[in-house]
This record gives structure tokens, C-alpha cells and sequence, in this order.
């Protein structure tokens, strides 16, 4: 999910709750989520945030890249 705090937009991943910086628009938020390699899904009409490290864990790849 993407919550926003007044002005600013952070993304949370849906799993396991970690947060990427706050972006000033829900644009910039999109972006940054992508750039870093996270993933959104829609699942029962909502869009889910996953972190890269989720999305490793996931995949069977453990812990994520070291």
C-alpha cells in the first residue's frame, strides 16, 4: 500500500512492513517502489505492495540478495 502522511506518500510492503523514504506525490511513490524492484498486485479489488525481499522469499530464494 502507499499511505500518505500529509504531503508525503510512502510505500509499505503489504507482507512484512517495510517502507521505502516519502515521496511528495503518488507518482514519485510508484516510481520509487518500482526502482527499487518491488511489485504490485491486485488481489480481492486492492493493489498489494511487495518488497524485493518478499517477492526472494517467495520465489524460494531465502533471504533475499546479499
Amino acid at each position: 500500500m502507499i499511505e500518505r502522511f500529509y504531503n508525503n506518500y510512502t510505500p509499505v510492503c503489504d507482507y512484512c512492513g517495510k517502507r521505502l523514504p516519502g515521496e511528495m506525490s503518488f507518482r514519485d511513490a510508484l516510481r520509487a517502489m518500482w526502482d527499487a524492484g518491488w511489485e504490485s498486485r491486485g488481489r480481492d479489488g486492492e493493489r498489494l505492495c511487495v518488497c524485493n525481499d518478499c517477492l526472494f522469499e517467495e520465489k524460494g530464494y531465502g533471504n533475499g540478495p546479499q
